[in-house]
């Protein structure tokens, strides 16, 4: 679906910073290319070990709180380490919101078939307590032949 939207250009950067939406396959499906997207940047994924969680994200807030042309102005390096830190954060980040759709979706998917359970065995036991009531039944009569 989205490498469709690389071929009409979407700038991926832009895709990558926004939030997920609601529940649905197609926000998982966005998810899961923003998560493509940052992987094909290559970065190792103990490019942070030594750095400080607190610096990480106050490296990650200045990344998504800048706009673009300020961070071209930068000097390469701090430029590189900067979406270097924040495109890292970002995976971790798509990463969990893919767990938390993916378990909403669960439950969800759960909860309709409990749903449909209910109504069934309700269905049913309405129809057995009907065939009760419109006949005598004996003790040793088997009520169901199925």
């Amino acid at each position: 679906m989205f490498g469709a939207a690389q071929a009409a250009d979407v700038d991926t950067c832009a895709v990558i910073r926004e939030e997920p939406g609601n529940v649905s396959v197609k926000t998982i499906e966005r998810e899961v290319f923003k998560l493509n997207a940052i992987r094909k940047v290559g970065l190792p994924d103990d490019l942070f070990a030594d750095v400080a969680p607190k610096v990480l994200a106050s490296w990650r807030a200045r990344v998504a709180t800048e706009a673009p042309s300020h961070l071209r102005s930068h000097p390469h390096d701090i430029k590189v380490t900067l979406l270097a830190a924040y495109l890292y954060c970002r995976s971790r980040e798509i990463t969990d919101t893919l767990v938390d759709l993916l378990i909403t979706t669960m439950h969800r998917i759960n909860a309709r078939a409990d749903t449909k359970v209910t109504g069934d065995f309700v269905a049913e036991l309405k129809r057995v307590s009907g065939a009760v009531q419109g006949r005598a039944v004996q003790p040793d009569q088997v009520l169901c032949a199925r």
